[in-house]
């Protein structure tokens, strides 16, 4: 039994040392803590801040509301010139379309006027074509008189019956009833001409050329509403611009008299800059957050382990207190003196990891567990290229212990 003891002894302290060499030739981190990166919400506008979340730790999500800031004291001057701009424009046109609607009232008076002086002087204008075919017909009966009349004073001057002065006379007559069929054409000639301008709207007569009173007031009325059309043009295009700029500014002063902060990622509150109700400046930090969606864990290790490590190479993680080994990766290599590193994150390096070689790893399995999500502080261990204690409890996970 003696010599059984001593067998046993000898086997328990071999394996000791075995456990004690592997983990130390393994390479092992001095020291391993959850970590996650901080953001800080500050104040895009000055005013009084009010907090719907109060406690340090309370969780948070994009969807939420943290904070509200309210400026009381904005100036919103240019905005009101806007407004007051709007109602002078508004004013403008409607007077405008109100003068359009008047002239336009009168337009129809003086075109309903200006077309029964043109169906009247038409009416007018027919009578006397009527008038002067009966005097085409009129001189037309004189001159087959006066025709008649010479040849028969002609044959009788021939026989010698009638004197010289009578066929004159007759031939006179003859020429005169000539004329006056003439003449009377000519009219019909011109009465035709008046009689289409004057279905045109342009009436001639002896001592004018012209459209009447009624008809040169449409035209001016015409022109007056192509100007107020015009104008009333400019004064909507005017409107439509400044009620566009007025839109932006209420959306301008909106922004800058309250604004509502929210988280981008989830995350939990780490400390409060500021107090609920107090005035804060634009710029001015009011809330620091742990982000969740970025944990990672940060450690140290000795210069001789930081040595051999390259990004990327695998690694596992074990909380202090827990049994499950988490596979992880090596994302940054801060080596020593890495202070500046930890500028933004939640958990700073303490004097001690100072005067070692930092190394940071994503290790996925803890955002997979709501537990360990964002359980920023808890601390650890790393171990980076497996080594006795891993394979052992490898074995034990196997058989279920």
């Amino acid at each position: 039994m003696k010599f059984v003891r001593i067998f046993l002894g000898a086997i328990l302290l071999l394996g000791g040392l075995y456990v004690v060499v592997g983990e130390y030739l393994s390479g092992t981190s001095a020291d391993a803590a959850i970590n996650a990166r901080t953001t800080v919400l500050r104040a895009p506008i000055q005013g009084l801040a009010e907090f719907s979340v109060r406690s340090i730790g309370a969780r948070v999500s994009p969807e939420e509301a943290v904070v509200r800031i309210t400026d009381n004291q904005f100036d919103d001057a240019r905005l009101i010139d806007l407004e007051r701009t709007r109602s002078t424009l508004e004013a403008d046109l409607t007077r405008l379309r109100a003068q359009t609607l008047a002239v336009d009232e009168a337009r129809k008076v003086l075109d309903a006027q200006a077309k029964s002086y043109q169906e009247g002087r038409v009416r007018q204008i027919r009578s006397r074509i009527a008038d002067a075919q009966t005097a085409v017909n009129s001189a037309e009966a004189r001159f087959r008189e006066a025709d008649s009349a010479l040849d028969r004073t002609r044959e009788l001057n021939s026989r010698g019956v009638q004197t010289a002065i009578t066929l004159d006379r007759a031939q006179a007559q003859y020429d005169v009833a000539k004329q006056d069929i003439a003449s009377a054409r000519e009219r019909i000639t011109y009465l035709t001409a008046e009689l289409s301008s004057a279905q045109n709207g342009v009436f001639i007569g002896d001592s004018y050329n012209d459209a009447p009173f009624s008809i040169q007031r449409i035209r001016e009325f015409d022109l007056r509403l192509a100007e107020l059309k015009a104008e009333a043009d400019n004064v909507g295009s005017r409107l439509k611009v400044v009620s566009e700029q007025i839109a932006a500014e209420r959306v301008r002063v909106n922004r800058l008299t309250s604004a509502e902060l929210s988280v981008q990622n989830p995350g939990i509150v780490w400390n409060f800059l500021v107090s609920s109700g107090e005035h804060v400046n634009q710029g001015q930090d009011l809330v620091r957050f742990v982000d969740c969606s970025a944990v990672m864990v940060t450690a140290s290790v000795s210069e001789r382990v930081y040595s051999s490590l390259r990004i990327g190479m695998p690694a596992q993680f074990r909380l202090i207190g827990d049994d499950r080994v988490m596979q992880g990766t090596i994302t940054r290599l801060g080596g020593s003196g890495a202070a500046g590193l930890y500028s933004t994150l939640a958990i700073g390096p303490s004097p001690e990891h100072l005067t070692r070689f930092d190394v940071a790893l994503s290790i996925p399995e803890l955002a997979g567990d709501p537990d360990l999500s964002c359980a920023v502080g808890r601390t650890g261990r790393v171990v980076f290229m497996g080594g006795p204690l891993a394979d052992i409890r490898q074995r034990l996970a196997d058989f279920g212990l």
